[in-house]
């Protein structure tokens, strides 16, 4: 069967007056916006020099009196210095995706959007968002390799509920009659991260950098915009009710999410001491 074929047959049974053909498009609009800034990151990247050293706090119990009260022994075990492949990580991998989307596996993205289900999408973000807010742990002075370890898992499992959310509510149940089990738990693992992170901004001496507010505002703003876009679906708030009307929500979302971190983070790098 011909592409224009099947597109007619999918417009006929599409509930929604976006339509594939336009997704498609928009997802390789969203591959190129990706990839462009995601290559410039990385370039950016080799011209400077914005090491984070990554350290253990392990108990040293070998002290005096046996071993108790134990001394905490903090050991640096890493210098990261990739900034530039880090912010171009998340690009690409989301640049990545989009591309599977809008040729690959398209076909089986606009059967998936049928059921009001996005998987990939779900996939991407777990890796990419989780990346995402290890970087911004760091800018908070977040060194501990096992404590930014907590904070990708948990965001990463975040998405991996998003998923379960959409797999547990096809899109022919009755909204009335949703559950919300996977979202709740989703919520709950998303904010603890966040509260890691405030955790130390209020808690760290002096002033940080203004970058470092701005990272914290609009990063914070942006990350629970997913999960409202979620809940004004399934609760079917105006437009928000059209399962294709979200998915370019979150497409938006996670562009600019993903633009602002990257440019905020090198504008912030490169301003004068």
């Amino acid at each position: 069967m011909s592409e224009k074929a099947t597109t007619e047959i999918l417009n006929t049974e599409w509930d929604s007056p976006i339509k594939p053909e336009y997704l498609t498009k928009f997802n390789k609009i969203m591959a190129l916006l990706h990839l462009v800034q995601g290559i410039l990151m990385i370039i950016l990247g080799t011209i400077i020099d914005f090491p984070f050293q990554i350290y253990t706090f392990y108990f040293d119990y070998s002290g005096v009196g046996e071993g108790f009260p134990p001394v905490l022994d903090p050991q640096q075990i890493y210098t990261f210095n990739a900034l530039g492949a880090a912010v171009g990580s998340f690009l690409l991998m989301s640049s990545f995706a989009h591309f599977l989307l809008a040729w690959p596996l398209n076909k089986k993205y606009i059967r998936n959007l049928k059921n009001h289900r996005n998987p990939l999408r779900w996939f991407e973000y777990a890796f990419s968002s989780s990346v995402m807010i290890v970087l911004i742990g760091m800018f908070f002075t977040i060194t501990d390799i096992w404590t930014l370890f907590a904070m990708f898992m948990l965001n990463f499992l975040m998405n991996m509920f998003g998923m379960l959310m959409e797999n547990e509510n096809p899109s022919n149940e009755n909204k009335k009659d949703v559950k919300w089990t996977a979202y709740i738990l989703g919520c709950v693992a998303g904010i603890v991260p966040w509260i890691i992170i405030t955790g130390y901004f209020l808690g760290a001496n002096g002033t940080p950098p203004d970058f470092v507010y701005a990272i914290y505002i609009v990063e914070f703003v942006l990350f629970n915009c997913f999960a409202i876009v979620m809940l004004a679906y399934y609760k079917r708030w105006g437009k928000f009710k059209d399962y294709m009307f979200g998915e370019r929500a979150y497409q938006l979302l996670s562009l600019i999410a993903k633009t602002l971190l990257a440019w905020i983070v090198f504008g912030g790098v490169f301003q004068p001491s």
